[in-house]
């Protein structure tokens, strides 16, 4: 077993790292004509085109995780006593840490009328992006001078990690352009505005470290490193021995306001005919869908004891640092003293930071097969237009799904096959039942050999209403608009 003082240093070399993370989004859902107030933080443009006039969902949860520094075995999750257990994954390896959590308060689409809809949402998002440069561990290293002598060929060594969480206020706007025999065309977008509740970001860049022999004995002298390690004013407000509504507005009169915007088409192609279904559902043959999401930041104040130092004293060695640090961590302002004793520059941080969410490409494809078998192709491709250096960024894996799905007024199943730039290829599933929807992307946290550390699933109650019909044209309807 490694001694502890390993296993401290590998979490504080992972506690600086970078940018990717899963996007807010319940994957086998895509497509689907009965989620609409869901579905538009993946296309905006969906909610035009959805099933109901109005429907909204309450208490959405939808939770992603991924890492390959740490292993959390377990016996199956539907044995009665789950037996976990806690390691740190061996090899030469760069190491990510990526989650992601979105607790939808409510979402809600309306639809005007037959070319026009809007929609509007309250989420609480959270996310952490960790990455670090590869780095050899194994079960050899017991103790400190041992882990840096099986990591010499790990040089210079990079690492960086943020943390955004905010309350987001969505307000959607959907409009159909083009409707006549052979197509429809809708547009749409979604307006974020929100406040940023806990901001961290930290960074570890160009790391060496020089081994010398001293009468037979390793030593190493630690002889550059640039830091940078940051939080937010919120993270400093909450107070125990109040009432927590007191600690909320304390926290709330602290945040500071960010935004970000979704833009969204979608072409519908017809079958043969110019008819659609009750409540303006097109029979259609082919949907395409292409969004550009989360566009935007939140944005933070430094806590003052904020820092960023470059380089590093002489005669800096693993055992002067161990001497210096252990015993002074009690709080932020003892810690910085400490630090400004071992950097050749030291500096503290203020004024305001952004952390940027993880803005993507979306497409997917939907085919009809029959009135209630679907099959949607949906890929989920990261990128950003942010320069990385100079900024904190969060960023999506990159994702590509397929879903069969068979889908009543009542009564849907999804079945997603799910390949990503991590985890690679998994197959889950998602059920809904009346209000319900409840869905994993990965079926095998049943399976005994899985770890825990890369699950994800998500949970709604999402309620709809149906537009009123008069009986004679209960079944189909013929467009009111003229066709070509």
């Amino acid at each position: 077993m490694r001694s502890s003082i390993i296993h401290i240093c590998s979490l504080l070399l992972l506690f600086f790292s970078p940018p990717p993370i899963f996007s807010q989004s319940n994957l086998a859902l895509i497509g689907s004509r009965f989620t609409g107030s869901i579905n538009m933080y993946q296309n905006p443009a969906t909610t035009i085109a959805s099933k109901d006039t109005f429907d909204f969902s309450i208490a959405s949860l939808s939770v992603n995780n991924y890492t390959n520094f740490i292993q959390f075995g377990y016996a199956p999750l539907l044995r009665r006593k789950p037996i976990t257990t806690f390691e740190f994954t061996e090899g030469d390896f760069a190491r990510d840490l990526i989650t992601q959590l979105n607790l939808s308060l409510l979402s809600a689409k309306y639809k005007i009328n037959p070319k026009t809809a809007v929609g509007f949402g309250v989420n609480i998002r959270s996310m952490i992006n960790l990455h670090t440069s590869h780095y050899n561990l194994t079960d050899s290293a017991t103790d400190i001078i041992s882990f840096l002598g099986q990591n010499s060929g790990s040089l210079p060594f990079n690492g960086n990690a943020a943390s955004s969480n905010w309350l987001e206020y969505v307000g959607n706007f959907s409009y159909n352009l083009i409707d006549n025999r052979r197509m429809i065309l809708n547009v749409g977008t979604n307006l974020r505005v929100n406040r940023g509740l806990l901001g961290l970001a930290g960074k570890i860049d160009s790391l060496e470290f020089q081994k010398t022999n001293l009468f037979g004995n390793d030593l190493y002298t630690v002889t550059n490193a640039d830091f940078i390690y940051g939080y937010s004013t919120t993270a400093t407000v909450w107070d125990n021995t109040i009432k927590f509504r007191d600690n909320v507005r304390n926290v709330m009169g602290e945040t500071k306001w960010g935004a970000s915007i979704d833009l969204g088409a979608e072409l519908l192609i017809k079958n043969e005919s110019d008819w659609f279904y009750e409540g303006l559902d097109y029979n259609y043959r082919w949907k395409i869908g292409f969004s550009i999401l989360d566009l935007g930041f939140a944005n933070y104040q430094y806590y003052p004891e904020s820092a960023k130092t470059n380089g590093i004293r002489d005669a800096m060695t693993p055992e002067v640092l161990l001497d210096k640090f252990v015993g002074v961590t009690d709080n932020i302002a003892s810690f910085n003293d400490t630090v400004s004793t071992v950097v050749e520059s030291f500096t503290k941080l203020n004024g305001n930071f952004n952390i940027f969410h993880p803005s993507r490409l979306n497409l997917n494809i939907d085919r009809k097969i029959t009135d209630h078998f679907f099959v949607n192709a949906s890929v989920n491709l990261p990128f950003s237009m942010v320069n990385r250096n100079a900024n904190y960024i969060l960023n999506d894996m990159g994702v590509i799904s397929i879903t069969a799905r068979y889908e009543r007024d009542r009564f849907g199943i999804y079945l997603p096959v799910i390949y990503n730039t991590k985890t690679k290829l998994h197959v889950g599933a998602a059920v809904r039942m009346g209000p319900l929807i409840v869905g994993l992307n990965n079926l095998n946290v049943f399976n005994n050999d899985l770890s825990l550390q890369n699950t994800s699933g998500y949970l709604s109650f999402l309620f709809r209403i149906k537009p009123r019909v008069n009986k004679p044209n209960r079944d189909f309807i013929k467009s009111p608009q003229k066709v070509l």
